[in-house]
């Protein structure tokens, strides 16, 4: 039964991630048809080469980017519940994408933040610190896990419209990470993100069962064989490196991977060989919705995206917290 209920599960993600990506590609502020999509594929000079520009440089990119952003946001919510034994953790809730859009946010203030070159690196050193913070605490009282992230996400936020307020002419380049975008999806973008995507994936797919194990009191997991220590510091380092390199190209939306795997674990189970998968492309499901919402509301402007991700995912956390309380 649990196979048969992954299988229509996945068939059903496949489904909705083809249909959605067409759609994703045709709407916009210029009309495109699926003829028009084939067309500048196949055979780029039968249609005007300003619709084949749109399809082949601008949407299909960006498309793609939210396809691989959801999924990389999936993972890293995937990853934190694991490592923090906690259904309602993600990498937006705890506040470290804001950890990493603040340290992006002071480096513009300080001059240090070049876009494309040591952008990355500074997003790292501040999704990184948060993680390390949020371990620390975690490690004396994993019941408090939850308050404090959510703390340190209200301080980091806070820190991050200081900046802004500091920074001047350079407070629309900050704004960008706080409200979160697609708008400047590119291929050399998709690229890099898709490498760190992908080199996360195995990491974290070949300790599947390690994850398992982690979800188990520490004595449980110990006398199975597992060093949770060396266990939870690579996960997390992973976790860690995959958020910054999304906040770095996409600014913060929350929420997917809180979403993601919790309606996944309904469908198919708590193990973490179906869950990775099957989270990673209902994140990249949820993102694609998203990305349509926000160009289909008030055209031809669109919406921040992080804008109709919180929308859609404040219900769900609400209703897990909900379900915490009572059990």
């Amino acid at each position: 039964m649990g196979k048969r209920r992954t299988g229509l599960t996945a068939t059903v993600l496949i489904i909705l991630l083809i249909v959605l990506t067409i759609a994703g590609i045709c709407i916009g502020s210029v009309r495109i048809t699926v003829s028009d999509i084939i067309r500048a594929i196949v055979k780029p000079d039968s249609i005007a080469r300003n619709t084949a520009y749109i399809i082949r440089n601008l949407r299909i990119p960006r498309v793609l980017s939210a396809i691989v952003t959801g999924a990389a946001l999936a993972l890293c919510g995937l990853v934190f519940q694991s490592v923090f034994r906690n259904p309602m953790a993600d990498s937006y809730v705890l506040g470290v994408s804001s950890g990493a859009s603040f340290a992006v946010g002071l480096g513009f203030v300080l001059g240090i933040t070049y876009v494309d070159v040591s952008l990355p690196v500074v997003a790292f050193i501040g999704s990184m610190a948060t993680t390390l913070l949020l371990f620390a605490i975690s490690r004396k009282n994993t019941t408090s896990l939850l308050l404090s992230g959510i703390s340190l996400n209200f301080l980091l936020s806070a820190l991050t419209t200081l900046t802004i307020y500091l920074s001047g002419h350079k407070a629309d380049n900050i704004l960008f990470w706080t409200l979160g975008s697609l708008g400047n999806s590119s291929w050399s973008r998709l690229l890099i993100l898709s490498i760190v995507t992908c080199a996360a994936t195995v990491l974290v797919a070949s300790r599947a069962n390690a994850m398992d194990l982690l979800l188990m009191d520490d004595s449980t997991a110990i006398s199975s064989g597992l060093n949770v220590k060396s266990a939870r510091i690579i996960l997390l380092a992973v976790a860690s490196v995959l958020t910054a390199t999304v906040v770095c190209f996409t600014g913060i939306i929350g929420f997917v991977g809180l979403m993601s795997p919790h309606f996944v674990r309904l469908l198919s189970g708590p193990r973490h060989r179906r869950l990775i998968p099957l989270s990673m492309m209902m994140g990249a499901v949820i993102l694609l919705f998203a990305d349509i919402v926000c160009r289909f509301v008030i055209p031809p402007s669109e919406l921040p995206i992080g804008i109709v991700t919180s929308v859609l995912g404040a219900p769900v956390f609400l209703m897990l917290l909900r379900r915490k309380r009572h059990d």
